[in-house]
């Protein structure tokens, strides 16, 4: 079996960064075949190259735009637990950064802020390609990940205002509260 990369993507609590890590693991022919090393490759950085790239599929003036950008500028802020091995890799990469690349892009509009204080609540897409030296090795891995951390905390802040135990009260704040709550909801248990 190839090396199956496993990577958790989230955001930070406070939605500033875009969180990547490793989680594919040792390989063991029992529980993880397609972890790190054994039959597979022991990620050794100085035989393979790790490159990530990032789409961000985002709403400009309500035209869509997929951007591409390149994460090598980010190669200063990844951790490597183990010197020598890209296994357990995590990288943060801030918001700022992310929109910065997205407004250096040609097509994006002038409208667009280059500089985001959080990350962009949207959908996302990750490549990781891991290669050889001479690039006879390559696979290639693509991850999905929608950031919704931002509506999450506008819906919880909006839940923390409204008064559940006001029988007086006008309602329609309720109203508001209970409907983001729920449409929030359901966009969590979309795949």
């Amino acid at each position: 079996m190839a090396l199956d990369l496993k990577l958790k993507i989230n955001t930070s609590s406070d939605c500033k960064n875009l969180v990547i890590q490793d989680m594919t693991g040792a390989y063991d022919a029992a529980t993880n075949p397609g972890g790190w090393g054994g039959f597979n490759i022991n990620g050794n950085r100085q035989t393979f190259n790790l490159n990530l790239s990032l789409i961000v599929n985002h709403f400009i003036n309500g035209k869509q735009y997929n951007t591409p950008i390149n994460l090598t500028n980010f190669a200063s802020t990844v951790y490597y637990p183990a010197e020598d091995s890209f296994r357990g890799f995590k990288v943060s990469i801030p918001s700022y950064d992310i929109s910065t690349e997205v407004a250096n892009v040609e097509t994006i509009p002038e409208e667009y802020n280059p500089v985001q204080e959080v990350v962009e609540d949207t959908l996302y897409q990750l490549q990781a390609r891991v290669t050889d030296l001479t690039s006879s090795y390559i696979q290639v891995f693509t991850f999905d990940f929608r950031s919704i951390c931002n509506s999450e905390k506008a819906v919880n802040s909006l839940m923390g205002r409204v008064n559940l135990n006001c029988e007086d009260c006008d309602d329609s704040d309720i109203e508001k509260a209970l409907l983001a709550k729920s449409l929030l909801e359901a966009l969590k248990k979309i795949k």
